[in-house]
């Protein structure tokens, strides 16, 4: 036990060294080629920031496989739907792509992904329950369904990735917890290092971004290994796992919907923003801690300790409680921070060096 847990945290040493001299060498020479983030009126940084941690973690990911020492259980077709997603989300960072675009792409992985893993689920079992219903594996509804969980959490992650810390912090939290559930080190320890390395060069003060690239190449890993863990064995701890950007996607959906404006409108309704809203920009590191505390006592639910399943609740509840204070907030017109406009309109009129 001694000797696996010296070599984990080796492994992880390893990992946030290698991943911080090639965030080092990204903020240095790839962000001055276009891979920078503007302040706009949605956006909490006050200057031009590197938008490089996903590509970092990538070329991590990308060593890892070339040396063989990436023991994460995904075949060839899963790893290329990663990084497709990686790459899309590197080009959506530099060329800013259309939605329609990027929404094709993700369908078409989703879907790949969907048709790879399904019978290899159903050579499990034949049915999975999932909110009290018996879901036969039958590639008529099982394909479907993963196609919907494989687009979603990409796009979750994606929307979450709003403030300093949080969405790396999340992806921290799920990797840990998935390695945990399935019994391997993540990754050996580098994964959890490299994301380690670029939190510390992310929060409280960032350095650089982890842009659509770094978000969507995490979210598609994740979906995957979720689904592997979860899906036979209890397919409702997606849901206790995933609770916080569910909730978060929920509500931005029901402000937006309420609002009677495209769901693809850009604007501070989501969780983080409407945190910050109310804490104050002085104390916006707060957010991610409260947002990340709040994300984690959901996930308890697919851990076995006493009283596991009464902390996972309350912290169910608690993400709920908060969704529908912010939902009551945001839908107020008297409490409106920020008109529901299109990311293009407001760009065009904050300027590309608007202060936020």
């Amino acid at each position: 036990m001694t000797a696996i847990q010296g070599s984990t945290l080796t492994s992880i040493a390893i990992g946030a060294a290698v991943t911080l001299a090639v965030s080092l060498a990204c903020i240095r020479w790839v962000a001055p080629l276009g891979w920078v983030d503007h302040p706009d009126l949605r956006k909490h940084h006050h200057a031009p920031t590197a938008r490089t941690a996903g590509l970092a973690l990538w070329l991590m990911l990308l060593g890892l496989l070339a040396l063989g020492k990436c023991p994460l259980p995904l075949g060839r077709v899963e790893w290329i739907a990663v990084h497709a997603m990686a790459l899309i989300g590197l080009l959506d960072d530099r060329f800013d792509l259309r939605p329609r675009h990027k929404a094709i792409v993700g369908l078409s992985v989703a879907l790949v992904l969907a048709v790879e893993i399904a019978p290899i689920l159903s050579q499990t079992a034949k049915e999975v329950h999932f909110l009290g219903l018996a879901i036969p594996q039958h590639p008529l509804v099982s394909i479907p369904i993963l196609t919907l969980w494989f687009w979603a959490i990409p796009q979750a992650f994606n929307l979450i990735d709003g403030i300093n810390g949080l969405s790396m912090g999340f992806s921290l939290l799920v990797i840990t917890l998935l390695a945990a559930v399935m019994g391997y080190a993540p990754a050996g320890g580098f994964l959890s290092g490299g994301l380690l390395a670029v939190l510390l060069l992310n929060y409280p003060k960032a350095r650089h971004f982890l842009g659509d690239c770094g978000s969507l190449m995490l979210g598609t890993l994740f979906a995957i290994l979720a689904a592997k863990a979860f899906v036979v064995a209890d397919a409702n701890l997606l849901l206790w796992v995933f609770a916080y950007p569910t909730v978060d996607v929920a509500m931005v959906v029901a402000v937006r919907k309420w609002k009677r404006v495209p769901l693809g409108s850009a604007d501070r309704s989501h969780l983080h923003h409407y945190l910050v809203d109310r804490l104050g920009r002085q104390r916006a590191w707060l957010v991610p801690l409260i947002l990340l505390s709040l994300a984690f006592l959901p996930m308890t639910r697919a851990l076995a300790f006493p009283g596991h399943k009464v902390l996972s609740l309350l912290g169910l509840v608690g993400l709920i409680l908060l969704a529908m204070r912010a939902f009551r907030d945001r839908v107020d017109p008297a409490k409106a921070v920020l008109p529901l406009r299109p990311l293009k309109d407001l760009e065009k009129a904050s300027g590309p060096n608007q202060v936020a």
